[in-house]
């Protein structure tokens, strides 16, 4: 099979009217379910969220998948406050397509089918509503209301919710290398392709290598891996200004990862899971601050490692994760903005104004995102190419 998937206007309508196994006569989708083990990571206020407990993830597959299943698979971590997987839907079937293989969108803590009627945009309206009366405070919209209410209350939760996400992608793993998993083989191997913040935690999980799982795993890191100084979360589709120098000023606190918030102080984690979470805590702390132990380790990923980056990304610089991830191989790719990589160069506004010019096209390319745009797509080949070369070596199928 050759070619990508530009514009899955089909996938996307049988995507968002759900239901399981779907097709749209190239693809299969599948709602898998999963329960996660983790909760007793969170805050107490949020371990009860039940749609964070029990959720169904989406896999893409080819129709003409062998039926004893696939020997590869590809693993999509998303990015930070995303709500929906119509973005990554041209991703997922064009790497389907090309490889032969399922693709997996796994969601992160409180994000897509994670997140209970708390994030709905007629509640997150209200509290953006409030959140843009606070002296100083821009950026704010219905799109981040609810994150950014949570991480200001709570910065600490950026932490817990990706120690949970860690844990659960072992066990998403463990269970596919089991053979337990639709559409795998026992013993199929994973890569991943992290896009923003799923990039950090994709890098996490093979620096921290939790359970033993990821000593030999491949990882591609799309607009991820700068250190702190060069991350600029503000922004209408991820969190509001107050929300951004709040959770900034946590992670650059002398006491991170044990940080102290708003409505309690002490330890992240109680003592029985010390143990278990300080490798991935310690390796993000590496990574947001380019510690001695990361340079090192470099070295030995580098054979291991794609950094994606693109030098138009005003949340996530292209230069400092090209020096932060070092001697890692880098694809530099001339993108849209950060939010809409492959849709839109037009930058987004700071306000939210609904009648506002900027803010309708914003909302279209919202809209739109599912699509790639006419002028990214040879670009977009070019990312579809490269990360399938680097990921899956063995596999060749031509594009």
């Amino acid at each position: 099979m050759t070619g990508n998937v530009y514009e899955p206007d089909t996938l996307n309508r049988l995507y968002r009217k759900g239901g399981d196994p779907a097709d749209d006569g190239r693809f299969r989708l599948r709602r898998p379910r999963f329960e996660s083990r983790w909760t007793g990571l969170l805050l107490p206020e949020d371990r009860d969220i039940e749609e964070n407990r029990g959720f169904g993830y989406l896999m893409v597959e080819p129709v003409d998948l062998p039926a004893a299943g696939a020997d590869e698979v590809l693993v999509i971590f998303h990015g930070l406050n995303e709500g929906s997987y119509a973005r990554m839907l041209p991703w997922a079937s064009s790497f389907a397509l090309r490889l032969g293989i399922p693709v997996i969108l796994f969601p992160l803590s409180f994000h897509v089918g994670r997140r209970s009627d708390l994030w709905s945009v007629q509640e997150q309206t209200r509290i953006a509503a409030r959140r843009a009366a606070m002296t100083g405070n821009g950026r704010t919209s219905p799109f981040n209301g609810r994150i950014s209410e949570r991480l200001d209350l709570a910065p600490e939760r950026y932490c817990l919710g990706g120690l949970q996400s860690c844990f659960d992608a072992a066990d998403l793993v463990a269970r596919i290398e089991a053979g337990e998993h639709v559409s795998c083989r026992a013993g199929a191997r994973v890569r991943f392709l992290g896009y923003s913040a799923g990039g950090y935690l994709a890098l996490v999980l093979l620096l921290a290598d939790p359970f033993g799982r990821f000593s030999n795993t491949r990882a591609a890191l799309f607009a991820s891996g700068a250190p702190l100084g060069g991350i600029r979360p503000g922004s209408l589709f991820i969190m509001d200004d107050a929300a951004a120098e709040g959770l900034s000023a946590y992670l650059r606190g002398a006491s991170f990862p044990n940080g102290v918030s708003k409505v309690r102080q002490g330890n992240l984690v109680d003592g029985r899971h010390r143990r278990l979470v300080d490798p991935p805590l310690r390796w993000l702390k590496e990574v947001l601050f380019h510690g001695d132990a990361l340079a090192a380790r470099m070295k030995d990923m580098q054979d291991r490692l794609l950094v994606v980056v693109n030098p138009a990304d005003r949340v996530i610089s292209a230069d400092q994760a090209e020096r932060n991830l070092y001697p890692a191989p880098v694809l530099r790719l001339e993108l849209g903005v950060h939010e809409f990589p492959f849709t839109t160069g037009e930058p987004l506004p700071d306000r939210y104004e609904r009648r506002a010019k900027e803010t309708r096209s914003m909302i279209r390319n919202l809209r739109n995102a599912h699509r790639i745009g006419p002028e990214y797509r040879s670009a977009f080949d070019r990312f579809v190419h490269d990360v399938s070369t680097f990921l899956f070596p063995d596999l060749s199928n031509p594009a």
